[in-house]
């Protein structure tokens, strides 16, 4: 893994990803949970497949701007650059577009662990 590596994935908005149906607002339209969790989604999969057979990334920061509203069926694009390695800390920035207009972005941090040691510890 090295910093500089990105990934580029891109979705169409479902209507159950919209702010009414996720209870984070009234309106049809793509909830900011969801613009969330796609940017995770993207710097999870860029970080996971430079990872070794048993490890993960685990998300621990977010601070992130929703800046453009977008309807059902509307096709996103969301790119993740690996800005920073810090030991076992990697940090992202992440941007989703539509039709070349930015709809959020900013700074994610993801951890790398072992998924076996990780769900051990949470048991006790």
């Amino acid at each position: 893994m090295k910093e500089g590596m990105k990934l580029i994935l891109e979705k169409t908005v479902k209507a159950e990803e919209t702010a009414a149906k996720v209870a984070s607002g009234a309106l049809d339209v793509f909830s900011t949970p969801m613009l969330i969790a796609f940017m995770e989604n993207t710097a999870f999969n860029l970080a996971q497949k430079e990872l070794e057979d048993g490890d993960t990334t685990v998300g621990i920061s977010v601070n992130i701007k929703h800046l453009k509203a977008n309807l059902v069926g509307d096709l996103l694009k969301c790119e993740a650059l690996l800005t920073k390695i810090d030991g076992k800390k990697l940090f992202f920035n992440v941007k989703v577009t539509y039709n070349d207009e930015i709809v959020g972005d900013g700074e994610h941090i993801r951890y790398i662990v072992n998924e076996k040691k990780f769900i051990e510890k949470i048991r006790g």
